[in-house]
């Protein structure tokens, strides 16, 4: 009966090595684990970075993309403007330009007219106004009234482009 007392020591002795062997083996997978989890969870950070960084990347072609589209659209507007004015006879080396800046000048009412009929639009000539002003100066007399024979001049301020055509465009 001797041989099984000493035996049970034995299987204690192996039991408890294999146990602290299961154990040391257990902690170091948990070690291990531990480490990958870490990692891995830096490199989760950082892909949400990389996915936000490309989102805003993403986002910042589309609104490229919009923005050139949009320049071939104001392109083919610029294009068909262009063509519509060379079949209507509006080339730019058909016309001439002429900067008009009176300023409060005193004219006659004679005077007023032809200049008004001179900026007056007609296929032969555009006048873009910057400034229009036309004014009597004495309060008692009206711009739409009959005049006195020696009535005073009218105050006229006019700004602005005259465009004239210097040479007649052939029908096509």
């Amino acid at each position: 009966m001797k041989a099984p007392r000493l035996a049970l020591p034995a299987r204690l002795v192996q039991s408890r090595r294999a146990s602290l062997l299961l154990f040391g083996c257990t902690l170091g997978a948990l070690v291990v684990a531990a480490v990958w989890f870490t990692l891995a969870r830096g490199s989760l950070g950082n892909a949400y970075d990389n996915v936000g960084q490309r989102e805003q990347a993403l986002g910042a072609a589309q609104q490229r993309l919009q923005e050139a589209r949009l320049r071939v659209q104001l392109a083919d507007g610029a294009r068909q403007l262009v063509t519509r004015a060379s079949n209507g006879g509006y080339l730019a080396e058909s016309w001439g330009e002429r900067l008009i800046n009176l300023n409060q000048a005193p004219l006659g009412r004679a005077e007023g007219n032809e200049l008004l009929d001179g900026v007056a639009r007609d296929p032969a000539r555009l006048f873009g106004a910057e400034a229009f002003e036309i004014s009597v100066t004495r309060a008692e007399d009206g711009l739409f009234d009959l005049p006195p024979p020696r009535s005073p001049p009218l105050l006229v301020t006019l700004r602005g482009t005259l465009l004239f055509r210097t040479q007649v465009q052939e029908a096509p």
